[in-house]
């Protein structure tokens, strides 16, 4: 799914700024899929100037007016196209699988600081996920599956980074011990 597709989804679920839809990507949306923010108002730009959204100006106390976009109805007939067209594929990308695939030729302590890291970060979305699918009451029962999944996932990833973390820096330790060679 491209970004237009994605600003698609977030609006066939209700009116939304730039900047909730930036939000929706960073939470909701952050365990399967991501875009820039950057990304999201030339999209809509040209969701706007292909009839697909539309949107109306709000004047804000102390802030500047804030565009909030609609979709139109030819908006969610071409969503809806999308959706009956797309296959359901899956792409992974990691910049810490990338990294750890390079271990061995860093030093303990940066592994070591990389596994950490990621450990926390999975932590932290674990914890977002397992929030907004308690605390949000409008959950389709189709949001409710992607939590879970979200969820499922990273209790899995997080539990295999606590059983392989000590083991693996032991490995590349050993791997480069004198006797190794």
């Amino acid at each position: 799914m491209n970004t237009n597709h994605l600003c698609l989804g977030i609006l066939s679920l209700g009116d939304a700024s730039g900047y909730e839809i930036k939000k929706a990507f960073e939470e909701t949306f952050s365990h399967f899929q991501a875009t820039s923010f950057g990304s999201i108002y030339p999209a809509l730009a040209k969701l706007t100037e292909q009839g697909l959204v539309s949107f109306h100006e709000e004047t804000q106390e102390k802030r500047p007016t804030k565009k909030v976009f609609t979709i139109t109805q030819e908006g969610q007939a071409h969503f809806y196209q999308t959706l009956l067209k797309a296959e359901p594929t899956e792409q992974y990308r990691s910049d810490f699988l990338f990294l750890m695939m390079f271990a061995h030729l860093m030093p303990r302590e940066h592994i070591e600081a990389l596994l950490n890291k990621q450990t926390d970060h999975l932590k932290m979305e674990l914890g977002i996920l397992e929030r907004i699918i308690t605390e949000c009451q409008t959950l389709t029962p189709g949001m409710r599956f992607t939590l879970e999944y979200g969820i499922i996932g990273n209790r899995a990833l997080l539990e295999l980074m606590q059983q392989r973390s000590m083991p693996l820096i032991e490995e590349i330790d050993a791997a480069r011990s004198p006797q190794a060679l």
